[in-house]
Parts: structure tokens; sequence; C-alpha cells
């Protein structure tokens, strides 16, 4: 975090040798993996890179989140900058700055408290890197920002009773649908792993088989399936939230 002025503020990851320490595993492993089934010349040519690329896709988007991630103020908005785009909501539409606990805190290594912004459509939008893990005074920043929220908001501000109502809603579903469709989709792609290697082990994926070839080829389990899950899980999320 750097504090230029009193209305600016900002926060982004700065422990980089931490990011590729616990990178190191699975790179180290996947690698492995790309490795051995390239040398296997049973393995048709399309598996390792299909697999090496996946990998290389994963690991690139976790350093781009990373790096690229921030939470940025200044005396007219509230930025969230996200990996590949980013959002600036207007402090007169900011509905709250608010402390939550953390929908993903049993994972190893996760933040337990986050702090989210809730805007005048009562959407609920995470502050990257402001959370117990990366901000020793969690809440002296959030106060600071709020005070920023409030210096700037405008005298004639007033809550949304709309928003007011969607945030009551969203704070009885406290886990963003986005973060269950992510988890579902790396639990799909770990198990298309396990299912493409039990395929090749047991000759049912050998190529002599049109339908079996299709149904387990690399591009079908490890994108497809993912893909089918992710969407799949926030499209019934979304239904079964809106009863």
């Amino acid at each position: 975090m750097t504090v230029d002025d009193p209305y600016s503020r900002k926060y982004r990851y700065s422990e980089d040798g931490w990011l590729w320490a616990g990178l190191a595993a699975p790179l180290a492993g996947g690698t492995l993996l790309v490795v051995r089934l390239a040398l296997d010349d049973e393995v048709p040519t399309t598996v390792p890179v299909a697999v090496g690329a996946a990998l290389a896709a994963l690991i690139l988007l976790l350093v781009r989140w990373f790096n690229a991630t921030a939470t940025i103020s200044d005396g007219n908005h509230l930025t969230v900058q996200g990996a590949f785009r980013s959002h600036a909501t207007a402090w007169a539409d900011v509905q709250g700055i608010e402390i939550e606990v953390n929908p993903g805190a049993g994972a190893q290594g996760a933040p337990i408290r986050i702090v989210v912004l809730y805007d005048a459509s009562g959407r609920r939008r995470v502050l990257p890197h402001l959370n117990d893990r990366n901000t020793p005074d969690l809440e002296g920043e959030v106060a600071a920002l709020r005070e920023v929220w409030m210096l700037r908001r405008g005298d004639g501000w007033a809550p949304i009773p709309k928003a007011a109502d969607k945030i009551a809603r969203m704070r009885r579903h406290p886990t963003p649908l986005v973060h269950i469709a992510v988890k579902a989709m790396l639990c799909a792609f770990l198990l298309a792993i396990v299912v493409f290697l039990i395929a090749l082990a047991s000759g049912t994926y050998d190529g002599s088989d049109d339908v079996t070839d299709t149904v387990f080829h690399p591009l079908a389990l490890f994108m497809v399936l993912p893909l089918g899950v992710y969407i799949g899980t926030f499209v019934v999320g979304a239904i079964l939230r809106r009863r």
C-alpha cells in the first residue's frame, strides 16, 4: 500500500518470493508429467502438447492475477483493478465498504477476512489484496478508505433502497457464485487428469475407437469438461438463489 495524498491509496501483492515458492511444486510436477508423456511412444503427440498448454495457461493466469490486480483509490473513484480489466466506482455510488469472512478461508494460506465493496446496483466486489494476510492493520486501512468515501461521496448521499435489498439477499448467500463455479471447475480439471491417466493405463485411449477417443481426448477432458462444469454450476446456482 502506498499513500501519496489523503485520497490516494493503493494495495497490491508484494510477496513475489512466496508466489514463486508456492508455484514451484505444481510447476515441477506438471513439467515432469508432460516430459513423461512426451517420451512415451504410445502416447499421441497431441496429449503432452494439450497437457503442457493447459498447465502453462493456468500458471500464467495465476502470475497475471497476482501481478496485475490491485485496489486503488483517488479523489473520484475506488478502482478494482483485475487481471484483464478494471472497474472504477464513483464514491457517490459506493453503498458500503465492509470487512467480511472469506468464503474460501478453509483453503491453506487463504485469508480469513477480506474487504468488499457494495455499489449502487448492490453488486459485491472483493477489493484485491485488502485482507488480514496482506494488510497487517486491516481495520485501520478500511477506516481510512471509509473516511475518503464519506468525504468524497457528497452531502446529498443516501443509501439506495433497491441496492440495500439486494445486499441483504447477498448476505444470506455470502459465497459468490463465481467462487463456487471456479472451485467446481478446478475439481473437474483434476478429475480429468485422473480419468485421462486411467484411460491411458488401461488402453482405453489408444486410437482404435472413434467414440472412446473422442470422449477421452485431452481437449474434451481438459477444456470442455471443466468449462461445462463451470457454466452448469453458475447457472444452477443462480436459479437456486432466486427462489
